[in-house]
């Protein structure tokens, strides 16, 4: 369900925290499942291949952090370029599920500049991945309140909360999320969804669902979470068929939503 989302290869990031709960990601989403969005396009002058490769969301995660490397190694880069290339550098370590070392790129660009909200939300992300989920919050309300009003961080925010418990900030999150985000996705609803069972609202819960399998009726976490609350409602039959839908599109699926506690059972 998590979608992990940000500025920088939503999509992407989404899927791999979901393998990292044994479960969403999505990204998820995660956080999430959603096509990766452009990385910060480089200002760097003159041109430097190293750093358009590290820059570059198209490129191998391997060939990614050779770039960054190569870039962070050759001193010419500016501190707000350093930032970037440190930022970029922990989201293809995250792909490639090296969390710890993720953790440490997105803390040493937020050093370089404390303004970068990406590289809170993204560290944020390498935190939900590792179950880290109230450090996790954390770091994404710092980026909230760099840029209050981008939708992606509210709906990482949202989700956190909601695996926390903590339904009535998840929900407030998820509706902002929801309000300002440009148009509607199934990631958005997915996580609301999530929030909504949590906090028992099964109804609710079914209707956001349904919303982002309107969406894209290929999204397993939004399958999966409403066949878990029609069993909780005491509707097997529907249960049983989302289940299985769920997991002709995702074999995975039920081994990675068992971390977000919730079972076919």
């Amino acid at each position: 369900m998590f979608h992990p989302q940000g500025p920088n290869d939503e999509e992407f990031m989404r899927g791999y925290f979901l393998g990292a709960l044994g479960l969403l990601v999505l990204a998820t989403p995660v956080l999430a499942q959603t096509t990766p969005a452009p990385a910060t396009p480089p200002t760097h002058a003159p041109k430097f291949p190293a750093m358009d490769t590290c820059l570059n969301p198209k490129s191998a995660p391997e060939k990614r952090i050779s770039g960054c490397t190569t870039a962070i190694e050759s001193r010419r880069l500016t501190e707000t370029d350093a930032a970037k290339a440190y930022n970029n550098r922990g989201i293809a370590a995250h792909y490639l599920g090296q969390y710890d070392r993720a953790i440490v790129d997105h803390s040493e660009a937020v050093r370089l500049r404390p303004d970068y909200p990406e590289g809170y939300s993204d560290r944020g992300n390498a935190k939900m991945a590792k179950g880290l989920y109230a450090q996790a919050a954390l770091d994404y309300s710092e980026a909230i309140r760099l840029a209050p009003r981008a939708p992606s961080y509210l709906n990482n925010r949202c989700f956190a909360y909601a695996v926390l418990g903590q339904t009535d900030q998840a929900l407030a999150d998820c509706d902002n999320a929801i309000k300002l985000a440009p148009k509607r996705t199934a990631t958005l609803y997915d996580s609301r969804g999530y929030a909504l069972a949590r906090a028992k609202r099964y109804d609710a819960a079914i209707r956001d669902f349904s919303t982002a399998l309107e969406i894209d009726p290929k999204h397993a976490s939004s399958l999966w979470g409403r066949g878990y609350v029609y069993m909780r409602k005491g509707e097997p039959e529907k249960a049983k068929q989302d289940f299985a839908t769920a997991r002709a599109i995702d074999p995975a699926i039920e081994y990675k939503m068992v971390d977000l506690g919730m079972t076919a059972e």
